[in-house]
């Protein structure tokens, strides 16, 4: 497989559901990855995030796959099980898998994450079936400007 880049302007978001507000990019998937790997969902997957003020992704948990995050942009409140961690631009936040967790953006602006599941698990597939919602012209100056 050749290598390829990808430019912001080709990236296209989804959000999974009529009712979020987040959207998700698709960067690499497992189609990306080891073509001699016997079980795809066990390759990792990597997306970008993109969340408006306010916004909160409801609790859940990943059951094989441990989620890591690379914080571009913005302020984010992680709930996980008992406890809040408010992280900014720069930080990286690890998710062990199995972990209740879920996360917020408090304001006032937008939040860009960089997320990556150690196990696809499926995830790839479900956002590509999802709702695809363009990225704007604020979401393109961010990315362009990293």
């Amino acid at each position: 497989m050749l290598p390829r880049i990808v430019h912001p302007e080709q990236l296209q978001g989804f959000r999974l559901s009529d009712g979020d507000h987040c959207r998700l990019a698709l960067l690499s998937t497992p189609a990306d990855g080891d073509s001699g790997n016997s079980d795809p969902e066990a390759v990792p997957s990597l997306f970008l995030e993109i969340h408006d003020p306010c916004d909160r992704v409801p609790p859940h948990a990943h059951h094989q796959a441990a989620e890591l995050f690379f914080v571009l942009r913005g302020q984010v409140i992680f709930h996980l099980k008992d406890r809040s961690i408010r992280s900014g631009g720069g930080d990286f936040v690890v998710v062990p898998s199995a972990t209740l967790h879920d996360l917020e953006n408090p304001g006032p602006g937008r939040l860009y994450l960089l997320t990556m599941l150690s196990k696809d698990e499926g995830f790839a597939d479900a956002l590509m079936q999802g709702i695809p919602t363009p990225l704007d012209a604020e979401d393109l100056a961010v990315l362009k400007s990293l």
